[in-house]
């Protein structure tokens, strides 16, 4: 059930890339929020989000981010720039991300860390958040990703959009179509692409041009 749903009151998580409601809701004498109204909040997120305790234990991983991490082989690379960007995040504790581009055997990833305003109450402490979405580098061509996937050419431009870790609300603004219809182009892309999530686009497409490489 959503937070709103709730009754809860909501404020805004600062970071640019998100808007992310926060329950106020907090048990009268208690400081911070709830762990688990929040995890229901970041579970439907489409990116990768992981919350690290300030000692970078994991406490929160959603469904996404468990893809991205099992489906690496260099999961580990992965794991420990998180960790990194945390204690960036918490040494600076300036509110500003921190950010790194990865790369593993699998594919590139940007991650990055936000310091969490409100403390989370089950932890009696602050806590990072980490987005973990396909790097938008090196990305191929519109008229290659038609040659290659046998995409239209609106479905093309959805696929590189995909890969940059756009929402379908900034697709349809940046293509001036509906938001239906762009959530049907984004169903068409990830059929053709053989691919079940959209935070798989981007290595999908990478991957599927070095296999097509003699």
């Amino acid at each position: 059930m959503g937070l709103a749903a709730r009754g809860a009151s909501t404020s805004h998580f600062s970071d640019p890339e998100m808007s992310l409601p926060i329950s106020d809701d907090a048990v009268p004498g208690e400081a911070g929020i709830s762990l688990a109204p929040l995890a229901g909040v970041l579970e439907n997120f489409e990116h990768g989000i992981v919350l690290l305790a300030s000692n970078s234990d994991r406490c929160f991983t959603n469904s996404a981010a468990e893809r991205i991490l099992l489906g690496d082989a260099e999961r580990g690379v992965l794991e420990r720039e998180m960790r990194s960007v945390s204690r960036a995040a918490l040494t600076h504790r300036s509110g500003r991300p921190a950010e790194v581009e990865v790369a593993t055997r699998d594919g590139r990833f940007r991650v990055r860390a936000t310091l969490l305003p409100q403390k989370i109450r089950e932890l009696r402490a602050g806590a990072v958040l980490i987005t973990i979405r396909p790097a938008p580098s090196h990305l191929p061509t519109q008229a290659s990703l038609m040659r290659r996937f046998g995409l239209t050419a609106r479905e093309a431009d959805m696929a590189l959009l995909l890969a940059q870790g756009r929402r379908n609300r900034e697709i349809a603004e940046a293509l001036k179509i509906s938001p239906h219809t762009a959530r049907h182009h984004t169903e068409n892309v990830l059929t053709k692409l053989d691919v079940h999530a959209r935070s798989e686009v981007s290595r999908a497409i990478v991957n599927g041009f070095a296999a097509s490489r003699p």
